[in-house]
């Protein structure tokens, strides 16, 4: 159901290991989120997902060092968190900003997506998508929408550096005529993807976050060559990361390493 899709959508809606349950339970609404704060029109869209539910995944918390400006800057603005990934990895997917708060994308293997976040606070963060997933020979499609809800806390450690801890919950609603008929095939598949996704969407933005803290003028330049970010946020993103630049650090760019167990790949 695009892999590298749903990475993009949850770009800084993450976890580290999801061990919560996927069912088909009904959950109320009012426990997940605060809907009085979902606009009006996406709220009943919202509240059928949770509730209603295909599938469910609640992800455990993982913590990590960063500071709080630049891990929203990294959450609110998925085209740059997005763009500095595909600087050091080969990937087709691709995502285009609609509007101040929507984004479109596709993964380049039959997954597209529409999404829009209706929530942004620095604690809480929804995000309301479409995916829909077209096999490659055009003989199966699977419509979605998904709802996930990203949880955020900050804390300074005891030598006052900043720490983030955050986790993700994900609600998939599978809207395909005859899903049911291929829930027995599909269902283990997408349980297993969607398990995998909650984890590696949260390591994936605490992996930028430390990236862009390390090697900084790479971050800044990657930013500014991005065109589905506004000017404004390339200019907010590049005052940031000057803002929080080390003394140690990097002026160089990281490098993705084929085995890295050997000694010089440990180094770089």
């Amino acid at each position: 159901m695009g892999r590298g899709l749903l990475l993009a959508v949850c770009a800084g809606l993450t976890s580290a290991a999801a061990a919560a349950g996927i069912g088909w339970s009904k959950v109320d609404p009012a426990q997940v989120l605060p809907l009085d704060q979902i606009p009006a029109e996406y709220r009943e869209a919202v509240a059928e997902v949770v509730r209603d539910h295909t599938f469910h995944r609640q992800g455990e918390a993982e913590a990590f060092p960063c500071d709080p400006s630049l891990y929203l800057a990294l959450v609110n603005e998925p085209a740059i968190t997005l763009a500095l990934w595909k600087d050091l990895s080969e990937s087709p997917i691709r995502i285009k900003r609609l509007g101040p708060d929507s984004y479109q994308g596709e993964d380049g293997s039959g997954s597209s997506a529409g999404w829009q976040f209706l929530l942004r606070s620095p604690k809480l963060h929804v995000v309301y998508a479409n995916l829909n997933f077209i096999s490659p020979r055009g003989n199966a499609r699977i419509d979605a929408r998904v709802v996930l809800v990203l949880r955020a806390g900050y804390y300074r450690e005891v030598n006052k550096e900043p720490y983030v801890q955050h986790d993700v919950e994900a609600f998939v609603k599978i809207d395909s005529k005859g899903w049911k008929t291929l829930a027995r095939t599909f269902k283990p598949l997408i349980e297993k993807l969607l398990e995998d996704q909650v984890k590696e969407a949260g390591q994936f933005v605490s992996l930028m976050s430390r990236l862009v803290v390390t090697y900084p003028t790479w971050a800044t330049q990657v930013a500014l060559r991005e065109p589905e970010a506004t000017p404004e946020t390339r200019a907010q993103f590049r005052q940031l990361v000057a803002q929080h630049r080390r003394k140690d650090a990097s002026e160089g760019r990281p490098v993705v390493m084929a085995d890295a167990s050997q000694e010089t790949a440990e180094r770089r």
